[in-house]
């Protein structure tokens, strides 16, 4: 068993360590040191990359928060605790002795099903349906779950636009939570769709009624469509769901150009990835630059740049009219009656809530339900709505934010409301893969101004600031430093004076 040999003044206090050739994370705070797995259990990334502050462990990469005192997990993405190991101090030098083919990561312990009469349904095994069964069981809760999908089981879909169109992995290498893991937490499965709600029961395309005495709706958003001519050919494809990215993937192979129309993260992801497999890839945007109604011009000129010397190519301030094609889709039309030709036509036109077919509740204008902030539903009790599906009031504002760690958070918060626990105000934070890393903390839909240090063509934090406060913030390159500022805003509770 290797042993770890390192004199207390060797270890910088308040930071995480990771001594050289040693597999183990060192966290001191004083005279006291924590010894942990190092490594994150969402990809496995090294966690002396992050940042600690008030006795939060945060990964630099994608944000997964722990104890950095006990390893436990305490915020998404990734699911396990980090394992610890017992730490002697001898004559100033802390000794650790760490097996030789150590296990990082400890399952949070949990419930099983028992005596508990009360039953949990789910609706949708997305990002935030799963972590609320997941959490319902970490949180003691020992009645049925059952957990009704149209699409199978939960999948890490931040990788359809990545992995599985670059054609390295496919769908069933994403499945987060599989028929082992969720027999062990007992789950069960229906595969089916949910059609509405009928006071405490929901009722299933099959006829069915399944009561509850909590219940969650998150079955997710549904890809926009536009009615354009030749919009439902063959050849034009969408990505939300496994099925989608598989089809994309397989349509790929025997392909030589692709369009997408849209310029959103999963358009822009997606057209990168078609790029790599030797595709030749044209983006069509309404706008002049993709994203910069997210993250501003400066920021949307240089994703431009880096995609187009990636490859792709861009038609910008165009309208489409429909899909070119008789039996197949050959490529698009534009409003000028352009016809642009490929043999594969994606659309990337963003999401809408999934719930046009959900009777009996109460939606507002963009088809999402308007809750509170544990996510509960007004007025319809034991009922919550996460995920895509949930406007939900928060430090940054009331919004509806899309995207998968979020709805993570949702899952987790609404299980802890229906079991009387303590619900944390959430710091919202995404990451998107195009040329290179950029990443995402707050919630900012205007700004006064967007400070930046350093050029957007290079390492960079930009930070968008609305009456005085830090809103959001956007890096590519300072992982360390966005990583400060969300435990800044965690103890903060939101925005943070600029």
């Amino acid at each position: 068993m290797p042993t770890l040999d390192i004199a207390l003044t060797d270890i910088p206090e308040g930071t995480p360590f990771q001594p050289e050739d040693a597999s183990v994370l060192l966290i001191r705070f004083g005279n006291d040191v924590s010894a942990m797995a190092p490594t994150c259990p969402h990809l496995g990334l090294p966690l002396s990359k992050g940042v600690v502050r008030d006795g939060t462990l945060v990964c630099a990469f994608h944000h997964a928060c722990f104890d950095a005192r006990t390893g436990k997990q305490t915020q998404p993405p990734g699911r396990g605790d980090l394992r610890r190991y017992d730490v002697v101090q001898r004559d100033g030098r802390v000794i650790v002795e760490v097996p030789e083919h150590p296990s990082d990561h400890v399952a949070p312990d949990h419930a099983r099903q028992g005596s508990d009469p009360r039953r949990f349904v789910i609706v949708g095994a997305g990002a935030a349906g799963d972590a609320c069964s997941h959490a319902l069981r970490e949180g003691g809760f020992a009645g049925t779950i059952e957990l009704v999908s149209p699409t199978g089981q939960p999948l890490d879909r931040t990788m359809l636009s990545k992995a599985v169109l670059t054609g390295d992995k496919t769908p069933d290498d994403l499945i987060l939570t599989g028929a082992r893991a969720m027999a062990d937490l007992d789950i069960t499965l229906i595969e089916g769709s949910v059609t509405g709600i009928d006071g405490a029961h929901v009722l299933t395309d099959d006829g069915g009624r399944l009561a509850f005495d909590g219940l969650l709706v998150a079955p997710g958003g549904v890809a926009i469509r536009p009615d354009w001519p030749g919009a439902d050919l063959p050849g034009v494809h969408v990505l939300r769901c496994g099925d989608d990215a598989a089809a994309l993937s397989t349509a790929a192979t025997d392909a030589e150009s692709a369009i997408f129309v849209g310029g959103g993260f999963i358009g822009m992801e997606g057209a990168l990835s078609l790029t790599k497999r030797g595709l030749s890839v044209t983006v069509v945007l309404r706008e002049d630059l993709p994203l910069a109604n997210v993250l501003g011009e400066r920021i949307a000129q240089a994703i431009l740049a880096e995609h187009r010397a990636a490859g792709v190519t861009f038609v910008t301030g165009a309208d489409v009219s429909g899909v070119a094609g008789t039996d197949m889709a050959t490529g698009v039309t534009l409003a000028d009656g352009t016809v642009l030709d490929a043999d594969i036509v994606v659309l990337a036109l963003g999401v809408k809530p999934a719930t046009a077919a959900l009777d009996g509740l109460p939606l507002i204008d963009d088809g999402s339900v308007a809750t509170g902030r544990d996510l509960s539903v007004p007025g319809h009790p034991g009922v919550f709505v996460a995920g895509d599906c949930a406007t939900v009031p928060t430090a940054f504002g009331t919004a509806r934010i899309e995207h998968w760690r979020v709805a993570q958070q949702h899952g987790r918060n609404a299980a802890r409301a229906f079991l009387g626990q303590d619900v944390p105000g959430d710091i919202p934070f995404f990451w998107t893969a195009l040329a290179r890393q950029y990443r995402y903390l707050g919630h900012a839909t205007e700004w006064d101004e967007i400070v930046f240090d350093g050029d957007p063509t290079g390492d960079f934090l930009a930070r968008y600031l609305k009456d005085g406060l830090v809103m959001a913030a956007v890096t590519a390159g300072r992982d360390g430093d966005l990583a400060a500022l969300h435990l800044e805003m965690q103890a903060a509770g939101g925005p943070v004076p600029a």
